[in-house]
């Protein structure tokens, strides 16, 4: 099983950035590919969505994934803040443009990721980052990772 696993983060104000990671346990063991930034260019949000949305689009065409995890945000008490909103608006779009390529395509928090692994967000995102940790990754992939990890696991 080959899965991208993709998460948005709101690192500068306005502009989100995806990350995706490929997790494949094919050998037995489980590999992770290069990871990806999709970053956005200092634009309207719904140019930054569609762009964002396209790159990914079209990166997941010749990826050749089984399946495709979207880690979206974990609940939090409501907020007027415009970065939990955008970022919720970027996972929307990534999710539908990963569905028009894998249509085996799962959106879920934290806590469904790690519920999809079998033990807990907390075993998910540990088990992301010693792996990234094996591979010299950065940390920032962890979310990604998690959702990958999730993401060859889980069932039809």
């Amino acid at each position: 099983m080959r899965a991208a696993g993709i998460s948005v983060d709101v690192a500068k104000p306005g502009r989100p950035a995806a990350r995706l990671v490929v997790a494949d346990n094919g050998s037995g063991s489980v590999v992770l590919g290069e990871p990806v930034d999709f970053t956005t260019d200092d634009t309207s949000v719904p140019v930054q969505l569609h762009d964002a949305a396209e790159a990914v689009r079209s990166h997941l065409k010749s990826l050749g994934v089984d399946r495709v995890v979207i880690r979206r945000a974990d609940y939090s008490p409501a907020s007027n803040k415009e970065g939990p909103k955008l970022r919720l608006l970027m996972e929307g779009a990534l999710t539908s443009a990963a569905c028009s390529v894998v249509p085996d395509t799962r959106i879920g928090t934290g806590k469904d990721t790690g519920v999809w692994f079998g033990g807990g967000k907390a075993a998910v995102d540990a088990e992301a980052g010693r792996l990234l940790g094996v591979a010299s990754r950065s940390s920032r992939y962890v979310e990604a990772t998690s959702a990958a990890l999730a993401g060859i696991v889980l069932g039809p």
